[in-house]
């Protein structure tokens, strides 16, 4: 058996094989992604700013990201609240997950088809009536509806920041490099292609609240 070791003031258990990678998972402890101990990784928040962090390895549990140690279970229940995602500095190709961001009505009063279903709004829908409201890991297996059921739970994130997620959401899809707008219809999914077109020279609103209420940055 392993004898523990304090390292930065973890009882930890290093690896006996010397593999000194530093593990990523989501919150519900799927695997994401590992980088090399000393390499960094790449922060995105909700606001699109990004900060580029070194990792050290501890042991296949714990590692210090930044200046901060971290569980690498408490690690991702912190970016999965604040909408942050994170990524290696320089992929290799072996990571199995994606991004997925949640855009919302932002005037919701003033546009007439929030909550319709897609026949009703497909030749409504512009990419300025939205806002961006989150964004987060997407494991290698999960579904969009695996999305929509996290989203409408009492506990989802960023609860008191947007509305749960329904109908003229439309939800943006990034795997292995391609990317892909989903609008939420009253049943599935009608892919919207004109949006992410449009996304290029649209300008951004990363705001996690409606307009008219004080905007409040996630924590860093």
């Amino acid at each position: 058996m392993k004898e523990p070791v304090d390292i930065m003031g973890v009882i930890a258990f290093p690896n006996e094989d010397g593999n000194r990678d530093c593990r990523f998972i989501d919150p519900h402890y799927n695997e994401l992604f590992t980088v090399p101990d000393g390499s960094n990784v790449v922060l995105t928040y909700i606001d699109g700013t990004k900060k580029v962090l070194p990792c050290t390895y501890i042991d296949d549990y714990h590692a210090r990201i930044g200046s901060s140690v971290y569980h690498i279970c408490e690690f991702a229940e912190r970016m999965h609240e604040s909408g942050t995602v994170y990524q290696p500095e320089h992929p290799n190709g072996t990571e199995k997950y994606g991004i997925y961001e949640i855009y919302q009505i932002n005037d919701y009063a003033d546009v007439d088809y929030c909550f319709r279903p897609y026949d009703e709004a497909k030749r409504q829908i512009k990419r300025t009536d939205y806002r961006r409201a989150y964004a987060g890991m997407l494991p290698e297996k999960s579904r969009l509806d695996d999305i929509f059921m996290e989203h409408n739970r009492d506990t989802r994130p960023f609860g008191r920041k947007m509305r749960s997620m329904s109908v003229s959401d439309i939800v943006v899809v990034t795997r292995g490099g391609e990317k892909h707008a989903y609008y939420v219809d009253s049943a599935g999914y009608e892919e919207v292609k004109g949006f992410l077109e449009a996304e290029r020279t649209a300008p951004q609103k990363n705001t996690a609240r409606p307009p008219k209420k004080k905007r409040s940055e996630p924590e860093r």
